[in-house]
């Protein structure tokens, strides 16, 4: 790697928010297991073997589509407690404006800045952008608008089916009496890949990242393997 790929990367990720990669990469995660595994638990029992191509694909979309429901509906809640904050803070610096200037300056003296400085800061974001200012004290960084609840249940599903993609795929293209093994060998290769990403862009430990998700992985592999050489 050439010194100017390695500052494209280190510009990407300091443009990236950890937290988010972390949520979309352990998505992809939800959809290379979770589907994998329904994948094993069809393979453990001789009755659906020849239609595991189609359920597999079916609990793809499905899991796709509960992801992206789930991910909209909690966005549009924190959107929802967002305007409540708001609403409530209008009416708190109508009725006592330098109350809530006396807040932010503790909040900052909290973070460890000197009180005078505190108040400072306090008085020039108050000057601004008063709602704003009152909101990150409460944890709301910056406005939730119903685009960004559609765009983050757009890539939870989108994620999810990336993942998911990996065990379609296998019961596609592999003979059903190796599928189980190509299963196993495909779920362990996409979670080494994403793990690296992870510990890349979201800034963890690689081999502990890599480790951990392989073994839960695999461990996922066999506990639906043995539950549906049980049920099926």
């Amino acid at each position: 790697m050439d010194a100017r790929t390695g500052n494209g990367f280190a510009r990407l990720r300091l443009r990236i928010d950890p937290a988010r990669v972390r949520g979309l990469v352990e998505t992809v995660n939800d959809g290379i297991l979770a589907v994998s595994g329904f994948s094993q638990g069809l393979s453990g029992g001789d009755a659906v073997r020849n239609l595991a191509s189609p359920i597999v694909l079916l609990a793809a979309v499905a899991g796709a589509l509960s992801v992206a429901s789930i991910a909209l509906a909690s966005t549009l809640a924190d959107r929802d407690a967002e305007q409540v904050a708001a609403a409530e803070e209008r009416r708190l610096l109508e009725l006592s404006p330098q109350q809530q200037v006396d807040e932010l300056a503790a909040y900052y003296e909290q973070k460890g800045v000197s009180p005078a400085t505190a108040r400072q800061v306090a008085a020039e974001l108050n000057a601004v952008d008063p709602i704003a200012a009152q909101l990150e004290v409460e944890g709301f960084d910056e406005p939730i608008t119903i685009g960004d609840a559609v765009t983050s249940a757009v890539l939870a599903a989108l994620a999810f089916l990336l993942g998911a993609a990996v065990p379609v795929l296998i019961s596609v293209v592999t003979p059903g009496e190796w599928r189980d093994e190509y299963t196993a060998a495909a779920v362990v290769v996409a979670l080494a890949l994403t793990s690296v990403l992870l510990a890349r862009l979201g800034h963890t430990r690689i081999w502990q990242t890599l480790l951990r998700s392989v073994a839960i992985g695999l461990a996922a592999l066999g506990g639906s393997y043995l539950i549906g050489s049980v049920l099926l």
